[in-house]
Parts: structure tokens; C-alpha cells; sequence
């Protein structure tokens, strides 16, 4: 079993409170349904996904960082 220490972050992880009320803001997305699956499943090529990363990285910058270069490695 995985150490929970060294799983990567989750994106959920990096969003302030309020997180779907400001995507859809930025979005103009009516379901905030939709803009949590994105979140949750971290949809990449969801066409909400680049306010997703936006948001993350001017909540917490160091942990987007991280968590962008976990997801840039291989998987093994």
C-alpha cells in the first residue's frame, strides 16, 4: 500500500473555499456539478480545465508547482 506522505497532491487540495462559485464565474458554467467533476476527476482536457489550474495557482502557488511536476513525470 502507498504511503499517503508521498501521494502526489490532489488539485481539490489547492482550491480556496468557495472554489465553485468563482469557476463558474470565470467560466460562465451554469452546473457547478460539471466544474466539480472536472475538479474531482482532474479532467485535463476539460475546455473549464485552465480555470482550474488558474485558480489553484493563485491559491496556494508552491503547492500548484508541486503538484504540476508530479503530474509531468513518467508514471511507473
Amino acid at each position: 500500500m502507498d504511503n499517503p506522505a508521498t501521494q502526489p497532491t490532489r488539485i481539490r487540495q489547492l482550491m480556496p473555499a468557495g472554489y465553485l462559485r468563482i469557476l463558474q464565474t470565470r467560466t460562465d458554467c451554469k452546473q457547478k456539478a460539471t466544474l466539480n467533476d472536472v475538479v474531482l476527476s482532474e479532467s485535463t482536457n476539460s475546455k473549464y480545465w485552465p480555470a482550474v489550474e488558474q485558480l489553484a495557482q493563485e491559491t496556494d502557488p508552491n503547492g500548484f508547482a508541486a503538484w504540476q511536476a508530479a503530474h509531468l513525470q513518467p508514471h511507473q
